[in-house]
């Protein structure tokens, strides 16, 4: 089978971080609490037709019974997918090269409905997919060429923002400056979230794009330049790909104007430029001449269902992770996603040698600020 751009593209990272792409910590994970005990056979036998149902994950992996459960799990990439059952716990760990967060859902789906004994239609597979990403993009590469071209020539690196005198000190930024970094900060209270989600509603857009303000008014205090960013997109945008598992995401850049500081003049330029690149996704955007160390920004919404019927047995969602910091941070990357108690959570990673994690905390003020000032 041959790989989409999301894989073509993790291959290509790969080779510049050895091991980050197709090493056994790039994963996607999801535990579900029980409140009764499965059936091991029974769920055993619905595993195998889940694998033999889907190429992607056609890997004849058998079911795990383990004393405890956890949310990290390493998963070789050669055998993708990993499902574990402990007395009051399961786990599906899928390799990201094959999955994305969708893909670990419609999973859990379908293993539930088999289990229950529930006949399921024919499934759709990545592989057509594929193909179908090929031909979208043999479609619309001359347009998306030229308009990516338009956007991201001339475009400005992030500049630098100056670090504020307590960032040093903050108990969230402990690390010294130059060393690379990894942590989580709750951004956002569950009352400041609904606040965002108001001015969004008052804007007419979306929380991404309102949230993307922001960034951008804290990275660059400065007008009147074009910010790049790398970016990943969903492309389920057609119905058979709703319920095909496999990673229908692509890589691309957010090619998005620096704020004004005023969130009712930002908000429409902002839309308008992402909803542009998201348009043009799927040309290989990265192959352009794009800004080296370019940051990674991704707004991830609160999708966990909320619990899977096993027959008899309800299983809760209580826990869903990607990939495992290794020590392997590139550039600053920003991973911003509510959690279920409605904070506004921000993971935050780098290798410290330009952005720094106490000039990241002082972006996480500056951010706070422009929503909230």
């Amino acid at each position: 089978m041959r790989p989409s751009l999301w894989q073509t593209f993790a291959l290509d990272m790969d080779a510049r971080r050895p091991g980050f792409a197709v090493g056994p910590w790039f994963t996607m994970n999801a535990m579900l609490a029980l409140d009764d005990a499965l059936n091991a056979d029974q769920l055993a036998s619905a595993f195998g037709e889940l694998q033999r149902r889907h190429d992607v994950l056609n890997a004849n992996a058998s079911l795990e019974l383990v004393s405890e459960s956890a949310l990290h799990v390493p998963v070789p990439l050669e055998a993708p997918v990993r499902l574990q059952l402990s007395a009051d716990h399961l786990t599906l760990h899928l390799h990201h090269m094959v999955s994305d967060p969708v893909t670990l859902w419609l999973a859990l789906s379908e293993l539930a409905a088999l289990y229950s004994g529930e006949e399921l239609p024919p499934a759709v597979q990545f592989a057509d997919y594929i193909l179908d990403e090929a031909s979208q993009l043999d479609r619309t590469a001359d347009a998306a060429s030229e308009w990516w071209r338009s956007q991201v020539t001339d475009a400005k690196v992030c500049s630098q923002p100056s670090p504020a005198p307590s960032a040093a000190s903050s108990s969230s930024a402990p690390a010294d400056a130059g060393s690379p970094f990894a942590y989580r900060s709750d951004l956002l209270s569950p009352a400041e979230v609904a606040r965002v989600e108001q001015l969004t509603r008052e804007h007419r857009s979306t929380p991404l794009v309102t949230l993307l303000a922001a960034l951008s008014a804290a990275m660059n205090p400065a007008e009147g330049d074009t910010l790049v960013l790398n970016t990943l997109f969903s492309k389920r945008d057609r119905p058979a790909w709703q319920r095909v598992l496999g990673p229908c995401i692509v890589p691309s850049v957010l090619a998005v104007p620096r704020s004004t500081g005023s969130l009712a003049a930002d908000v429409p330029a902002m839309r308008d430029a992402v909803v542009n690149c998201s348009r043009y996704a799927r040309f290989p955007v990265l192959s352009l001449d794009v800004p080296s160390r370019t940051p990674f920004f991704e707004y991830v919404p609160q999708q966990w269902p909320g619990a899977y019927s096993f027959g008899s047995v309800r299983g809760d969602v209580v826990g869903a992770a990607g990939p495992k910091d290794t020590g392997l941070a590139d550039a600053l990357a920003i991973r911003m996603r509510p959690a279920t108690t409605g904070v506004l959570i921000g993971h935050f990673s780098g290798d410290g040698t330009d952005w720094t994690e106490p000039l990241v905390t002082s972006l996480v003020h500056t951010f706070r600020d422009y929503l909230l000032g």
